[in-house]
């Protein structure tokens, strides 16, 4: 028969009580407390199931009543706790009713009838709730919030009550969760992976796009992905451009605002500065893009901060700041010594069809484009032709190098890189494709 470890318990008020139950009733709510089944139980100790089931309760009664008497206030606060919350960690509890196990404060919140809640049929043993569906609304309108970021989701799972204790990210992943997350970090619907991701793509751009670029930011060809997009009601497409715009932008002419940042400094004309969260709660409900388009609006030279740390304009007072440092993507290094400054590209149809080249933004925080709207020309060696990097909200670019590319014969699939001199103003462009890897052969 199983022991609950008693000499390892440190002395407190729920040892004290624990320790007045005879040795049988430990054992056996011990072995309950570890989720073990009636059945088993009795026939641990030889008895019926049932027989099992009246010993357990007579000690949970018991345990209930003791505790109470001992401390009349813990249950109280707990109830009062779970009246405004829909489930609790067993780590805060823990302060209150502390053993070192663990089993004898389960024992005992089993005995007022708390459980452990289910998250998609799962149980979390690491928390206690009133109801074993006490999280399961929240956690749907959680999935109805998708598609959205991962750090976005968070946002949301406090916005609508679930605890902060809760894994979210581990809930969320599970099998029988609605949601997976992509390979971009987004947190999709296992029904609508690639819609979602369009849908995510687009809210960051900020504005409408055609269907071959979406195609190409989520993967899918381009009939595919008209064909999607014409399916799903959140999605218009804008005549006679043929571009793709979001259901929930305002039509032309609807809205004086075209573009997230309009919207963001319209709002803190309107209330003043905010708290981050409020600010982008509210500029989402005027103007539904993604989170982290919002969050690219704050780089603007318009926005800045108060001195008690709220977001406001620039022009009433609030101070500017800089772009944070973008994390370096593997296709560009800096030599701060040489003053060199390089990355590699692959020529796809943008840079084909002379269209500007979004590249990281590390690239433009590393030529000191901190802020946007900002920009720096660079020479090209051998042609003279100026080159423009820009920063701007909703992304990093470079203007064309389509004669750049024809002239060193290279097609679809190529490898470029890209060297600046920044000392100098100057840059060169390469044609690195590995030997025997060119598509040109």
């Amino acid at each position: 028969m199983e022991k609950t470890g008693d000499e390892s318990l440190e002395g407190d008020w729920l040892v004290d009580v624990w320790r007045t139950l005879d040795q049988r009733s430990r054992d056996m709510l011990t072995m309950r407390a570890k989720n073990r089944t009636l059945d088993s139980i009795g026939r641990a100790y030889g008895v019926s199931c049932e027989r099992a089931r009246q010993v357990i309760k007579n000690a949970q009664c018991q345990l209930s009543e003791k505790a109470r008497c001992a401390a009349p206030e813990w249950a109280t606060e707990i109830f009062e706790l779970l009246e405004t919350r829909a489930a609790v960690s067993d780590d805060y509890l823990s302060e209150t009713l502390r053993d070192d196990s663990g089993l004898v404060r389960a024992s005992l919140l089993m005995a007022e009838g708390l459980c452990h809640p289910k998250a998609w049929s799962e149980e979390l043993t690491d928390h206690w709730s009133l109801s074993p569906e006490a999280l399961d609304g929240l956690l749907r309108e959680l999935a109805e919030e998708a598609p959205c970021r991962k750090d976005e989701l968070r946002d949301h799972a406090a916005n609508i009550g679930l605890p902060e204790s809760l894994d979210v990210d581990s809930i969320m992943s599970a099998g029988k969760s609605p949601l997976v997350l992509d390979e971009s970090g987004a947190w999709v619907r296992r029904t609508a992976k690639k819609r979602d991701a369009a849908y995510l793509w687009l809210a960051d751009q900020g504005e409408p796009r055609r269907a071959e670029a979406i195609a190409e930011a989520i993967a899918l060809n381009s009939h595919a992905t008209a064909e999607a997009l014409r399916r799903d009601n959140r999605f218009r497409q804008v005549r006679p451009e043929g571009t793709w715009a979001l259901t929930d932008w305002p039509l032309d002419g609807v809205s004086e605002h075209t573009n997230a940042l309009d919207v963001m400094i319209q709002v803190l004309a309107d209330l003043g500065p905010l708290p981050r969260r409020e600010l982008t709660n509210e500029v989402r409900r005027r103007y539904p893009v993604s989170y982290s388009r919002v969050q690219q609006c704050l780089i603007s030279s318009r926005i800045g901060l108060t001195p008690d740390g709220r977001i406001g304009l620039v022009e009433h007072g609030a101070l500017s700041t800089e772009e944070k440092e973008p994390r370096r993507p593997d296709n560009a290094v800096h030599d701060e010594e040489l003053g060199l400054l390089a990355f590699r590209l692959t020529v796809d149809k943008d840079v084909v069809r002379g269209s500007g080249i979004i590249i990281s933004p590390w690239i433009t925080w590393q030529l000191g484009l901190r802020q946007a709207p900002m920009e720096k020309s660079f020479t090209l060696q051998g042609s003279g032709r100026q080159i423009v990097f820009r920063r701007v909200t909703s992304a990093a670019q470079m203007s064309s190098l389509r004669l750049e590319v024809g002239e060193q014969g290279m097609i679809l699939g190529c490898e470029l890189a890209v060297v600046l001199r920044l000392q100098h103003g100057a840059m060169t462009i390469r044609h690195v494709c590995a030997p025997g890897a060119c598509p040109t052969t």
